[in-house]
């Protein structure tokens, strides 16, 4: 783990009595999944193209792109609000009526066969080993904050299926609870999925004794802070445009957060 230099005084060196040190800023980090633990390779647009291609449908790259980017925001416009049934049927509901909304979105007729063939396309492509990659420091980043003492979590606006896709790039192992919008009935940025996942972290985690940690200013920084955790602003590219929060610019600089 990274540290800030400086030595630290001992019980021998202060004569047998030990020391009344401070306590540390945090006891748990939690984070998003996607675009910050996790990415696709190849990316996102291009998974979605070879699944439409498998239901016989062509599209460019960038018109794919700028679909899903519109009908998931769509779909999570309200969501600093909205509540939903947290169950694997409407989850399921709610992937078939995104995919529904990206067909429709790119001109597509909309039949039972090609919904089918495009969803049973995608679930393929999202199992190939190597689709779904942690980015390259995450594995040493987690390995160092469990080694440290802190509990960790991932909150993240995902499917059903969050747990099996963290077992698949093996994250799983680091992780004191796993929770997903599906699980809580509410997407990022309502503050609910954030206290739910620290209730479960048991001994229950008191808010402010947390740091959470995502790539999206107002799903992530803004949900967090409504719910009443620090959060850092995650910008791997350099476009943050100065926002009210700390930025770092891979999971490496969680440790100069810390406050130890």
């Amino acid at each position: 783990m990274r540290r800030k230099g400086g030595a630290r005084l001992t019980e021998e060196a202060l004569g047998g009595v030990s020391p009344e040190l401070p306590r540390r800023r945090y006891d748990a980090v939690l984070f998003d999944m996607g675009y910050t633990l996790v990415h696709f390779e190849p990316h996102l647009p291009v998974v979605f193209q070879h699944a439409l291609q498998a239901a016989g449908v062509e599209r460019s790259v960038d018109e794919i792109k700028a679909v899903i980017d519109a009908a998931y925001a769509d779909l999570t416009h309200d969501a600093a609000t909205a509540t939903f049934p947290a169950t694997p049927d409407h989850d399921c509901e709610t992937q078939r009526t995104y995919e529904r909304e990206i067909l429709a979105r790119l001109g597509v007729g909309i039949g039972p066969a090609t919904l089918e063939a495009y969803a049973a396309a995608l679930e393929s492509w999202f199992r190939r080993p190597g689709v779904l990659r942690p980015y390259p420091e995450v594995l040493d980043v987690l390995a160092a904050l469990l080694e440290g003492g802190y509990r960790l979590g991932i909150v993240s606006n995902w499917s059903w299926n969050l747990r099996q896709r963290a077992a698949q790039v093996e994250l799983d192992r680091f992780f004191e609870v796993i929770w997903a919008s599906a699980y809580a009935g509410c997407n990022k940025p309502h503050p609910a999925i954030f206290h739910q996942a620290l209730a479960q972290m048991l001994p229950a985690l008191s808010p402010d004794r947390a740091l959470y940690v995502g790539d999206s200013y107002w799903h992530d920084v803004v949900g967090a802070r409504s719910a009443g955790l620090d959060a850092a602003l995650l910008d791997r590219h350099g476009t943050a445009n100065e926002p009210d929060c700390p930025v770092i610019h891979d999971l490496w600089g969680v440790f100069d957060l810390l406050g130890e």
